[in-house]
């Protein structure tokens, strides 16, 4: 090869290596621009709209799932607190054939009712208040027929021995029965304020099987 071909062959080679050298040198910018620009929009997006986002959602879509609880309805027959525990003669003395004695056995029990109440603004009332309130005492007492009823046909439904061994389910039930077919169906008042009032707990104060 010629000293004119080896210059021209070097020349050749030295222009393909400037040639890539100016692309970067060109473009190598330009994508350190884009690659900025896209870092700057990212902070603006969290520093602007991260807070309105927190702002708009509700507080308790923040809490974990367990610790977010259904709101208790006021008025819940299941309250803590003590009930007023009526009585009257006609629960004294309640006289029952139990299921599957053939009438050959009977039970004897006196029963009394844990009652409490809610006022206009449903707050709950006082066992004492619960006491003296006349239109309690009044509405109750026009219902103790029904009531008895109830009572003696829950006990007649009942062996012996469920009633003996399974005396606080067979409550509970009792409790809700008087619920459903008395209590939640007396008018208290035509307002929506008026007073409410509700079977807590049923006791037995005497039980006599025979």
């Amino acid at each position: 090869m010629s000293e004119e071909e080896e210059a021209v062959a070097e020349g050749g080679g030295g222009g393909g290596g400037e040639g890539g050298g100016s692309a970067l040198k060109k473009y190598g910018p330009l994508a350190a621009i884009v690659l900025l620009a896209q870092v700057v929009l990212a902070w603006v997006l969290l520093t602007v709209m991260g807070p309105k986002l927190s702002q708009d959602q509700p507080e308790s879509d923040l809490l974990p799932q367990e610790q977010q609880q259904a709101p208790t309805e006021e008025g819940e027959e299941d309250s803590d607190a003590l009930p007023y525990f009526y009585t009257n003669e006609m629960l004294d003395k309640i006289t029952a054939n139990p299921a599957g004695t053939n009438a050959q056995r009977y039970v004897v029990a006196g029963v009394q009712l844990g009652l409490i109440g809610y006022d206009g603004d449903g707050v709950l009332m006082k066992p004492q208040d619960v006491a003296i309130d006349a239109e309690m005492n009044l509405k109750v007492g026009a219902s103790l027929g029904l009531i008895k009823s109830l009572i003696l046909n829950a006990l007649s439904t009942k062996y012996i021995d469920q009633i003996e061994n399974e005396r606080p389910e067979f409550l509970l039930e009792l409790k809700n029965e008087l619920n459903r077919k008395v209590f939640n169906r007396i008018p208290w008042g035509e307002d929506e304020d008026q007073k409410a009032f509700r079977v807590q707990e049923v006791i037995f104060t005497t039980m006599i099987i025979q």
